[in-house]
């Protein structure tokens, strides 16, 4: 029986993942900066231990006896993790959770540079990997849920921005194949995974508001006005790098490929399905 090491445990992708494998008979040993939280939502068959992803010392000794993990990519965490990596001989499979934004390593912004410079960190670390690249999650509209409960006006500073959004649960799908199928099958790939149809935000806040049953209309805002108006209750260099994502993406908009279907074998959800079960998230 495998052991496999999951980071961001307690996440959109990682909750959903552990069970995966955990049903494919798998031992899951989950890091976390707040164990005692994640021992609270993870399932009770999951080994939980206390570990800061920039923390090499810890993260040797977490992958102790571990035969594959599932790393959530950041530029600091890849470089910690790829030294510990080194460090654990019997570590024969990463499947690493990037972006698409590591496919444009010339792009000036963080989030791009964060999937480059990680994805570059964790090669150097020699283990067998296997990458994943989603586009944008369709999460990315619990944005609008303040707009939603107050007067239905949804404000965005790119409106022709067109994304095959992906729902997180396909993405821990598709690592949960990759993990329980080894590095014999995964290894040195690299997986676009999007969602099944590309939706522009008109289309995004149609769907929305027909699943909720309640009028919502779309409106342009000014980047700058977005950013400032973000920064309310998120970092502004966070606010600042979304925008430059949706510029660049509006730009080059991304197409939608089967990947999920092809490696799962049932089609990817749609954002329609996305919002049907996240509804509540909205009230």
């Amino acid at each position: 029986m495998s052991r496999i090491l999951v980071t961001g445990a307690t996440g959109g992708v990682g909750r959903h993942l552990t069970g995966r494998l955990l049903e494919g008979g798998a031992q899951v040993r989950a890091i976390s900066r707040d164990p005692q939280r994640a021992a609270r939502v993870l399932p009770p068959d999951v080994e939980v231990v206390g570990a800061d992803l920039g923390d090499v010392h810890a993260l040797e000794q977490a992958l102790d006896q571990v035969d594959a993990a599932y790393v959530m990519l950041d530029e600091n965490a890849g470089a910690a993790f790829a030294k510990a990596a080194q460090a654990a001989p019997g570590l024969r499979h990463l499947v690493v959770l990037s972006a698409t934004a590591a496919q444009y390593p010339e792009v000036d912004n963080p989030m791009f540079r964060k999937h480059v410079r990680g994805e570059a960190h964790l090669a150097a670390a020699g283990v067998p990997t296997t990458l994943l690249r989603p586009c944008a999650f369709a999460t990315l509209a619990l944005l609008w849920a303040p707009a939603v409960r107050g007067d239905g006006t949804i404000r965005v500073p790119h409106p022709e921005l067109t994304v095959p959004l992906i729902d997180p649960r396909d993405i821990a799908e598709v690592a949960a194949v990759a993990l329980l199928g080894g590095p014999e099958t995964w290894a040195r790939r690299a997986l676009t995974l999007t969602g099944p149809e590309s939706l522009d935000m008109a289309d995004r806040v149609r769907v929305l508001g027909e699943v909720l049953g309640r009028p919502l209309r779309l409106e342009h805002q000014p980047e700058e006005e977005w950013i400032r108006q973000a920064s309310a209750h998120t970092p502004e260099a966070w606010a600042r790098a979304l925008v430059g994502v949706e510029r660049f993406f509006a730009a080059h908009p991304q197409s939608v490929v089967d990947t999920v279907a092809q490696v799962t074998g049932r089609p990817a959800r749609s954002f329609r399905d996305w919002v049907a079960d996240h509804a509540a998230a909205f009230e």
